[in-house]
């Protein structure tokens, strides 16, 4: 066995159990129907190799079997797409070139009593990533959890047909796997994914066997003229923290207004933001973004007519020591399983793209944007309680701690999907 892709990494070096399986497989699959039984008191045996000049270069040791009238050879290579697409051995049709992350070469090799192939035939196996419910840095590298990967090149190794073409060609659809990280890992590992149901102008899900139906209205714009100082200007109160900005000459100011739903409690909010638009800001450079809202905790939030909040937003804060690794990868599904790949990649940095904090009555809470990888954080009185991954809609939503007020938790998800927090377009 050999990862010409990782070939210091431990992921593709099966265990035990592992080769056995591989064995039985070939059992059923192939020495079965050729009529051929495996000695089961020989132990199987594995071979790492550590140099890519030595693949398809068995170096056979018969010596402790002399008297076994066959012996099988089962070799397992891991290569870049590349070097596959460019091998004028590989002469058939090979689709979705382009989704394949990496490709697996099985060959199962028998020979006789005198070291002759009776029998050589090769699985060709494209691995293509699929989604799945992870959070987090997905790998560039192709890369998948070791229990996906094994499943699937024993799907291949049961392919294996002794009536079948020299080289066969199959698809296996694995899991992307994630980089670890000091974000969300920790507090997501283990704990289950709630899917959200988006496919209507309203999203909703199940909690704790209760149906939760929210709903964000399109948001409303109004400029606000900021050369009319009088008492008559509807947004005469809002003029003096407009005047504390610099540079004003070309910048334009909104108040906003979020429309905010929670149907299936029969309850409507809104936000009111105040905001500043720079034309001349060009929308590619994050440092320095075109929207910004106005500091300090000027921004609404109403039940309602009634106030019931303020809160501020914090454009790009301060990093705070938040990395992802990706010499370590885990499972995206549950995050329950991580592995060491025996690499040295840098470190990466984890940037936040704006803190949206306020309080609704005596209860504090923030909410982290990461739009890097589509996931906000939601906490409540300084306690994670809540991570949602997905862009402009929830795709799933990940509960971390039991809040005994749904109403303000379903609140804390709307607000992190309002219209007036995400990019435009």
């Amino acid at each position: 066995m050999y990862s010409s892709i990782q070939p210091e990494g431990k992921y593709w070096h099966p265990t035990t159990t592992q080769v056995q399986a591989f064995a039985s497989i070939l059992d059923t699959a192939l020495f079965n129907p050729l009529q051929l039984q495996r000695d089961t008191s020989f132990a199987t045996k594995i071979k790492i190799l550590n140099k890519s000049n030595q693949i398809g270069k068995l170096v056979i040791d018969w010596s402790q079997s002399q008297s076994s009238p066959f012996h099988a050879y089962l070799e397992i290579y891991e290569l870049q797409p590349e070097q596959t697409f460019s091998n004028s051995m590989v002469n058939i049709i090979i689709p979705k070139k382009d989704s394949i992350q990496s490709t697996w070469f099985l060959t199962c090799t028998i020979l006789d009593a005198t070291k002759k192939p009776v029998f050589q035939k090769t699985i060709l196996i494209g691995m293509i990533p699929i989604a799945n419910q992870g959070i987090g840095y997905p790998m560039n590298l192709p890369v998948s959890p070791p229990k996906s990967l094994f499943k699937a090149i024993q799907s291949g190794v049961s392919y294996f047909d002794k009536d079948g073409e020299e080289l066969a060609y199959i698809e296996a659809k694995v899991p992307n796997s994630f980089a670890s990280d000091n974000f969300t890992m920790p507090l997501i590992q283990t704990k289950p994914r709630i899917t959200v149901d988006t496919s209507k102008d309203f999203f909703q899900f199940t909690q704790n066997s209760s149906r939760v139906v929210l709903r964000i209205p399109t948001a409303m714009m109004q400029k606000i003229d900021t050369k009319d100082k009088t008492t008559n200007n509807p947004f005469f109160a809002i003029l003096p923290e407009i005047k504390k900005r610099t540079n004003t000459l070309f910048k334009e100011y909104y108040q906003a207004i979020q429309p905010l739903r929670n149907t299936s409690e029969n309850k409507d909010y809104s936000l009111e933001a105040y905001i500043e638009f720079n034309p001349l800001i060009d929308p590619e450079l994050r440092n320095t973004p075109p929207i910004r809202f106005l500091p300090d905790s000027i921004h609404k939030i109403y039940a309602d007519t009634n106030l019931i909040g303020r809160f501020k937003v914090i454009e790009l804060p301060a990093n705070t020591g938040l990395m992802f690794n990706s010499n370590k990868i885990y499972n995206g599904y549950d995050s329950s399983s991580m592995y060491t790949l025996n690499t040295n990649y840098p470190k990466g940095i984890i940037s936040i793209s704006k803190s949206v904090e306020g309080n609704i009555g005596k209860d504090t809470f923030k909410i982290l944007f990461n739009n890097e990888i589509d996931v906000k954080m939601i906490y409540l009185n300084n306690l994670p309680i809540l991570v949602a991954k997905g862009k402009n809609k929830p795709n799933y939503l990940v509960p971390i701690e039991q809040v005994n007020q749904h109403s303000i938790s379903a609140l804390l998800l709307l607000i992190a999907y309002s219209e007036i927090f995400q990019s435009p377009n």
